[in-house]
């Protein structure tokens, strides 16, 4: 009996019975109108289709891995147990508990599934096994759809994924509702046809034996190998899983519960499981956060999602840039472990599930890319993801605090990969720095900061620095601080990027501290008309035009002075600090070759003792006074992080401290 392929599969599959070529081309000539007019007429035919062709295109073509057979036939079984729930509703008697038994037996090279399930008989052989692409899952669904929630099955073509793996299958069967004398037994030996004999003594059901090709094939007649795919695919089907005799699914679906059925137990159990199908029992061990919760529109969803406690490094990070712990299912089948596709990369930590009847899926159960219930599922699990963690964050300040210090560089990254504004400041929300409103260690984030920022404050200020005594000691801090504005401390040179690539928040521009500063020295310099002893006009020039040819244009692009107090007797700005100093931490330029490029500004404080005595001492000690020059701008560019070689400090340092030794005391720089 020849395999029949439903009309649908068939007119996608089949090829036209002759080729007609493009490259030969004549016009018959008709003596008659009327003949010419019928020879015209259209002539409908149906694709054929090489069956035997069809047969290895669906057997070993249609799946990516041969393992998904044991998921196919699993989902078939737990289809028929469903189905037979039904007929027990009208009120048919169905034998035995509703389960699915797998024997494996390793040295006769088989397998067996067996459901105590709706079974099946001659027509429904015939229809659904002799059909290909005929699913009577799909049917079921269509007649019944107020009772197939759990009802998996869609093309029709899971049952020939056995064929990957299968020298022969037979099919025993008896259907509920009829008589123990109605079993059936289907026969397939690897060839172009089947049998169908009439055989009695079955119980209702369907049991499936394969035997195995030999080879990789064989591996799934190892008791071993079946309980590992069953642990990855099909763990948290409904029905009852047993092989050998042995239970091996124990856990409810949890995802598909309402979230106040679930308790703490309950969550870590299932949590251990889903890390043990991943393979990552070893580096997480309990959930921090649960994320539980269930959607109808604009897509029906189910979830559950876990961020484990654990301890990342930039190393651990690095090893995880392609990994992802959220698995994707359709009715409580695994479709895809790593579904990248439905969170950005960025929180790639999370472990969970997510379980959607809406997910498009194609012909071999595997899912579709850049289709836009995809696009409206991701935004609707980041959403999620993003808000539960804001929660946290208020409702437990100190346990969210403990979780940012793991899990910041994650946080960082999606500002900076984030194209969309808006993402990038819901995620920047969940950013912690330490601000000088607080106390050092303490953190805030930069929503509260705006909540305190003065009235009439249109810009949030921020600085980067090793550490918060660095930050504090200043120039540029030094000018703001003396306006009473709140600052943020960046101490991680991430956080910098991660500032430029923010621009913004709450509509509010990130301004560095330094680039403020710079406006705020520009400004004070124009309406400094402070009479002063210090310096008059014509010296002050002199002092600065000579600071200026001594370190030379490329350190100096403009050069001026204010009457301002400040422990320090130079600062320096750059266009903009904070690219120069990524620049710098890249090694994209060498050092020195971006004060080309950011136009150095140097600010002297002519207030400061050691500018007033470099004054005085490059007229009695011109090459001394060029060696301090040097030094008090390279301690600027320190301050500023704009110089990353200063091993040649060393030697200038010495040669300075030799030439003021050798003057006995007797320096003006000790004697302003």
């Amino acid at each position: 009996m020849s395999l029949r392929l439903a009309p649908r599969f068939a007119r996608i599959l089949r090829a036209p019975p002759t080729r007609i070529s493009s490259s030969v081309h004549f016009q018959p000539t008709y003596s008659n109108p009327q003949k010419r007019f019928l020879a015209s007429e259209p002539q409908r035919h149906e694709f054929q289709a090489e069956t035997k062709n069809l047969m290895d295109i669906v057997a070993k073509s249609l799946y990516s891995h041969s393992e998904v057979f044991v998921r196919e036939l699993i989902s078939n079984a737990s289809d028929a147990l469903e189905k037979r729930r039904y007929a027990e509703l009208k009120g048919e008697v169905a034998e035995g508990p509703s389960e699915i038994r797998i024997t494996t037996d390793k040295e006769k090279r088989t397998v067996i599934f067996e459901d105590t399930g709706i079974g099946m008989n001659r027509d429904d052989l015939i229809k659904f096994l002799g059909t290909i692409a005929k699913s009577g899952s799909k049917d079921f669904i269509e007649n019944n759809k107020e009772n197939a929630e759990a009802v998996i099955g869609q093309f029709g073509v899971g049952f020939y994924s056995a064929f990957m793996v299968a020298d022969s299958v037979v099919v025993t069967t008896r259907k509920v509702g009829s008589g123990p004398e109605e079993g059936l037994r289907w026969t397939w030996n690897g060839d172009n046809s089947y049998e169908i004999a009439e055989t009695d003594g079955l119980p209702t059901g369907t049991r499936i034996e394969i035997r195995l090709k030999v080879g990789d094939s064989a591996s799934y007649s190892e008791e071993e190998k079946i309980r590992e795919v069953i642990n990855k695919y099909s763990y948290f089907v409904s029905s009852p899983i047993l092989v050998n005799g042995e239970r091996v699914n124990n856990l409810n679906a949890i995802w598909t519960m309402q979230a106040r059925e679930v308790n703490k137990e309950m969550h870590e159990n299932f949590f251990k499981q889903l890390v043990k199908t991943q393979g990552k029992q070893e580096m997480f061990t309990r959930p921090l956060y649960t994320i539980h919760f269930q959607t109808d529109t604009p897509v029906s969803l189910r979830s559950v999602i876990y961020i484990p406690q654990s301890e990342f490094n930039q190393l651990t990070f690095m090893a995880q840039q392609k990994m992802c712990g959220l698995s994707l299912y359709a009715r409580r089948v695994l479709i895809k472990p790593d579904a990248q596709e439905l969170i950005p990369n960025y929180l790639r930590f999370v472990i969970g599930v997510v379980d959607s009847e809406d997910i498009p899926l194609n012909l071999s159960r595997e899912m579709l890319q850049n289709n836009p219930v995809l696009r409206k599922l991701r935004k609707i699990i980041t959403d999620k993801i993003l808000g539960s963690l804001q929660s946290e964050m208020k409702k437990d300040p100190v346990k969210y605090s403990e979780f940012y210090k793991n899990y910041s560089i994650y946080f960082k990254e999606g500002v900076v990969t984030e194209q969309n504004q808006d993402i990038k400041e819901e995620v920047a929300k969940l950013l912690l720095f330490e601000s000088s409103s607080k106390k050092a260690g303490e953190l805030t984030s930069l929503g509260d900061y705006v909540k305190r920022m003065q009235e009439e404050q249109k810009e949030i200020y921020y600085m980067y620095a090793n550490n918060r005594h660095l930050a504090e000691s200043s120039p540029y801090y030094e000018v703001i601080k003396s306006q009473n504005k709140e600052v943020l401390f960046l101490y991680d040179p991430a956080d910098e990027v991660v500032f430029l690539g923010l621009g913004q928040f709450a509509m509010k521009q990130l301004v560095p501290v330094e680039k403020w500063a710079q406006e705020e020295a520009e400004k004070s310099g124009k309406d400094d008309k402070k009479d002063t002893k210090d310096f008059r006009d014509n010296e002050k020039k002199e002092l600065l035009d000579w600071m200026k040819d001594t370190l030379g244009s490329v350190k100096v692009a403009e050069i001026s002075g204010n009457h301002r107090p400040s422990e320090h007797p130079v600062m320096v700005t750059v266009l903009d600090m904070g690219a120069a100093r990524h620049f710098l931490r890249t090694g994209e330029i060498k050092d020195m070759e971006h004060l080309v490029y950011f136009k150095p500004h140097v600010h002297v404080n002519l207030t400061h003792p050691l500018v007033k005595s470099m004054y005085k001492m490059r007229k009695t000690d011109k090459e001394t006074a060029a060696i301090l020059a040097e030094q008090i701008y390279d301690n600027a560019l320190i301050t500023a992080g704009l110089i990353k070689d200063t091993s040649r400090m060393v030697g200038r340092l010495n040669k300075l401290l030799t030439n003021l030794a050798g003057n006995k005391g007797s320096s003006t720089i000790l004697t302003p």
